[in-house]
């Protein structure tokens, strides 16, 4: 972003004499225009990078030259500044489509960081977008997303049990997308235009949840004023995604298994035996194998439910993903603003990095959700996200003795390579030692975006690298 050219449109020549200064301190070209109307000349002999214009001046003011700007096709960030700020003035100024509004007299430094973040958000949204991974192209349809080798055996297992008939046992913590996995399944068996109905086993009472699952008879309890079918009868030939099994009672857990084994079941109030051809998905946040030795749950249902078991990776443990997931929520929720969220900055991934994700993924698609509603422009910064992400975690034991982890080590040690070979990907890879591709998939985990040929870590990330001192370690 360093060589940008600046255009500063301001009739007072003491805010012209004070920006140019700073800016090119700062590495960037300078060119100053006394209004709008001679920016509009400049501009049809070089285009600038950014503009920044005075909201009022003679002859052109800043939003007229805004306006004009757009109308002949120039894309480029403006900044309007004025020095009689107010609601309506930012107001007009942000809906007209201006990059950013800053009232005199401004901080320099807030200057610096308006500049480098309007120029990056140049960069970030001209870079061309990866193309989608054609492994689990019919998987993406139903929500999952993630290329980490956690998740591709996800993917893998999918498709191989998605041609089988075998009853399903999902385990993963709350949040890893337990319901999508059982959907994509579904999707890709041979039962995909049949029904597939879900239910919660820990969201119900006992009562309720057997009439739902099993269905009633008129009059079989209070309020049962008809028959109604239960959800296994429902999904006849299709699938049931029982979330949640480990909190069945010990009678739901027995009526289950004879489902499973016998493919009968009773509805509630009902001496009748009736049968169904549904395909069982069970899942559970709690490990069943754990509950099976305290007694809690059935062994031999849990050998009938435990025929194929796909372990759901936390998020914590697939953190590679966390740019491609951030841009696939970024695309779910962005377009519905007036001014649509496209993209993330490097600093606000570096943030998401470096945040535990006890909720998850769907933890992180809620704060993703929140920093679109948040964000002003359409590109999402580091306190647009929850304050939570925002903090970074307290140190561990180990930290606070003066220890590092060795995933710890290992990235400081590649950025500050980075830093010193001025991001140059051929030569830092030799020095570390490794493929140019390792180190890509490396910088890709720890969070860094990539174009076609180049992988660009934000220059604010490398300049807070200081040498590691690993005294502590000997």
């Amino acid at each position: 972003m360093r060589n940008s050219n600046i255009l500063i449109v301001d009739h007072d020549t003491d805010t012209q004499a004070q920006l140019r200064g700073v800016l090119s301190q700062e590495g960037y070209t300078i060119d100053t225009a006394p209004d709008g109307r001679a920016a509009l000349g400049l501009v049809t002999r070089q285009i600038p990078d950014l503009v920044m214009s005075d909201l009022n001046m003679p002859e052109l003011d800043g939003l007229s030259l805004l306006g004009e700007l757009r109308s002949l096709g120039h894309d480029m960030p403006i900044i309007l500044m004025t020095a009689c700020g107010s609601l309506k003035t930012a107001v007009d100024g942000i809906r007209a489509g201006a990059f950013d509004y800053i009232s005199k007299p401004f901080s320099l430094d807030d200057v610096r960081l308006v500049v480098r973040r309007a120029l990056q958000h140049t960069q970030l949204s001209r870079e061309p977008r990866q193309p989608e991974n054609p492994l689990h192209h019919s998987i993406r349809a139903e929500n999952l997303v993630g290329s980490s080798p956690a998740v591709v055996s996800v993917y893998k297992s999918i498709a191989r049990v998605a041609q089988t008939e075998s009853t399903v046992l999902l385990e993963g913590e709350s949040g890893t997308g337990k319901e999508l996995i059982a959907r994509a399944i579904h999707a890709n068996s041979a039962r995909s235009t049949a029904p597939f109905v879900t239910i919660d086993g820990g969201a119900l009472t006992e009562t309720l949840l057997e009439s739902e699952l099993f269905g009633h008879e008129r009059g079989a309890f209070t309020g049962a004023v008809g028959a109604k079918k239960g959800l296994l009868e429902k999904a006849h030939l299709g699938t049931c995604f029982l979330d949640e099994v480990a909190d069945l009672s010990p009678a739901l857990q027995g009526k289950l298994l004879r489902v499973i084994q016998e493919r009968e079941f009773r509805r509630v109030g009902s001496t009748a035996t009736m049968t169904v051809d549904v395909r069982i998905i069970a899942a559970s946040k709690k490990n069943l194998s754990s509950l099976v030795q305290a007694g809690r749950f059935r062994e031999d249902l849990y050998y009938r439910l435990n025929v194929v078991t796909i372990q759901i990776p936390p998020l914590r443990e697939r953190m590679e993903d966390i740019p491609v997931l951030t841009q696939y929520f970024i695309n779910k929720y962005g377009g519905v603003k007036s001014t649509p969220v496209t993209t993330i900055s490097p600093e606000a991934i570096d943030a998401l990095t470096r945040y535990a994700w006890p909720g998850n993924v769907r933890e992180l698609e809620h704060a993703v959700e929140q920093a679109v509603a948040l964000a002003p422009h359409s590109l999402i910064y580091p306190e647009d996200l929850p304050h939570a992400v925002q903090t970074r975690p307290k140190p561990s034991s180990a930290q606070s003795r003066g220890w590092v982890t060795l995933a710890e080590l290992e990235r400081a040690h590649i950025l500050q390579v980075l830093k010193h070979h001025q991001q140059d990907l051929g030569r830092s890879a030799e020095i570390l030692g490794i493929h140019r591709k390792t180190l890509l998939r490396k910088l890709r985990q720890f969070g860094f975006a990539d174009g076609p040929r180049t992988m660009y870590v934000h220059p604010d990330i490398l300049s807070t690298l200081v040498p590691m001192d690993t005294t502590s370690m000997t």
